[in-house]
């Protein structure tokens, strides 16, 4: 319980504070894991503190505007993860007590000498309520500095422990990493001392233990606390890519780079030759993109899905595209990209905004008719890769496009590819086993719409299928399989880590020598698709 009396005396006292509480922010209140950042004041019964004797700590001296700046800085290091960020007492009250940290930030620091903040590794899942400490007198109030203690305590509790630098003949140079650079690309991790660094970031990296005791920081995060990543917000194919709608020449999308692997994948319908300008933007708290953990990259596609050019910015976190294109389907994948300071991706994580314009006339929505084409039928197989749909090309005269579309749960239809106009097939990867439904949707150069025929296309295993798969902790995963097939163990990253072709029986795939983390395992022959997820501890 907070003591009402102290905060009094403190507001009366200190004039800085110009409220008696914090702004009441939430970074993602959906979240049931919850850290609370708390500048009111607290009133500490641990047995884990002060040798167990009560203290009581005294408000946070910070503005309004600074004590938001802090938030939003701590809640943008946490922005991939399904966490809520908070100030609100009853936010982390009503939370579990074996997912939730409270962080005090206060300037009573002189129970405890020397240092800028304590906690204790792996708190956050304890279940009693053993607080964390920020010491903003020690700060000097200044948010940036505040937010990058915030960040690094609250990692403590998660159960990260410090990262080191190393020389490339392991002397160790620095127990808490100082960062790397100046300006807006300088780079630090969060679990070093990089309050100096512009772009601060989970790290995949060495400890004091060691210069190949390297920490996880994401997996660590996200497979020992109770809470992963915040789920996937926009397709990571070009074939589920989401549209961007051009109206009155302008558009506009804002979305979040969660994990390593995730690309957001968006396509935009050009109706004519045209200037297109765009400038992707990472969250920030101030200008020069202060305050940003996601460093963008931008790949722009044609409508195949094939690479026209890349655009990454060397010496800024945002990226921008300014060219001429003619008229036709376009895609654009949002990446986060490693900096010449932060060495790789790993950490450019988090959320952006997307602003354009084509100059363009302002587009419409053509009139539409909804007939089906007689000439149009198509057939589908089931194929090792998926599901493939055929057409004859001979009667489509006069149109302009092609889409191949699936139907939905929810009985509409949704597009999935613009196939070009001399194919006349389309594989469909599909994961789940289902029964899939397809049609094709003809664009005429009146702009009118026509579709043809539906085909469904069983995609279902029968039974238990042909692979048995055996996970066990601390074990290498077997699999028994009644057929030939080939494999794939892909890391959490996205990245192949090993492959190859099995007969049918029984074969051992060992990773233990891998890092610990989440895995999946595919599987793929002529009559069955599968993928198993298990973790190698």
């Amino acid at each position: 319980m907070k003591n009402l009396s102290l905060i009094l005396l403190f507001a009366a006292i200190f004039t800085a504070s110009t409220a008696t509480a914090a702004p009441t922010l939430n970074s993602y209140p959906t979240a049931t894991a919850t850290l609370y950042l708390d500048f009111d004041g607290h009133d500490v019964t641990s047995s884990m503190w002060n040798y167990g004797t009560p203290f009581s700590c005294l408000p946070a001296v910070m503005t309004d505007a600074q004590i938001t700046e802090a938030f939003n800085r701590v809640a943008e290091d946490f922005r991939p993860f399904n966490i809520n960020v908070t100030t609100d007492l009853a936010k982390f009250l009503a939370s579990p007590i074996s997912q939730r940290i409270r962080v005090v930030v206060t300037p009573t620091s002189a129970w405890y000498a020397g240092v800028a903040g304590i906690a204790y590794v792996t708190s956050f899942t304890w279940g009693d309520d053993t607080p964390a400490f920020v010491f903003s007198d020690r700060l000097g109030n200044n948010a940036k500095k505040v937010a990058e203690a915030v960040s690094h305590e609250s990692g403590h509790t998660l159960g990260l422990y410090h990262q080191s630098a190393y020389t490339s003949t392991c002397t160790l140079t620095s127990a808490y990493h100082t960062g790397i650079g100046t300006g807006e690309t300088s780079w630090g991790p969060i679990m070093g001392n990089v309050a100096s660094r512009n772009a601060t970031q989970w790290n995949f990296g060495p400890t004091p233990n060691g210069c190949s005791y390297l920490q996880d920081n994401l997996s660590v995060i996200t497979t020992t606390n109770g809470f992963g990543y915040r789920p996937d917000d926009y397709a990571d194919l070009y074939t589920n890519a989401s549209p961007m709608i051009i109206s009155n020449n302008i558009f506009s999308k804002s979305g979040v780079i969660s994990t390593t692997a995730d690309k957001d994948y968006f396509r935009f319908d050009l109706s004519q030759k045209g200037m297109v300008k765009m400038n992707v933007t990472p969250f920030g708290v101030a200008a020069g993109n202060s305050g940003a953990n996601l460093d963008v990259k931008i790949i722009l596609q044609d409508s195949r899905g094939t690479a026209i050019s890349t655009y990454d910015i060397a010496d800024s976190l945002n990226a921008r595209i300014d060219t001429t294109l003619s008229a036709g389907t376009y895609y654009v994948i949002i990446d986060g990209s490693g900096n010449i300071n932060a060495g790789n991706d790993y950490g450019s994580l988090g959320a952006y905004t997307i602003d354009g314009t084509y100059s363009g006339t302002s587009t419409t929505t053509p009139s539409t008719t909804t007939g089906s084409t007689s000439n149009a039928v198509i057939t589908g197989i089931k194929v090792k890769n998926g599901n493939k749909i055929n057409w004859n090309t001979t009667n489509l005269t006069g149109t302009t496009a092609i889409s191949v579309m699936v139907a939905t749960e929810e009985g509409s239809f949704k597009e999935i590819a613009r196939p070009a106009l001399n194919t006349n097939s389309y594989v469909h990867q599909v994961v789940a086993a289902a029964a899939y439904t397809y049609m094709l949707k003809f664009i005429e150069k009146d702009g009118s719409v026509q579709f043809s025929n539906s085909v469904t296309i069983e995609n279902k295993n029968d039974g238990a299928g042909i692979f048995k798969v055996i996970k066990q902790a601390q074990q290498p995963v077997i699999v028994n399989a009644a057929e030939a097939y080939e494999y794939q163990v892909v890391n959490n990253f996205g990245h192949v880590v090993m492959a190859g072709k099995a007969s049918a029986g029984t074969k051992t795939i060992d990773v233990r020598n891998q890092p610990a983390g989440i895995y999946n395992l595919r599987l793929v022959n002529e009559t069955e698709n599968r993928t198993e997820k298990f973790m190698n501890k």
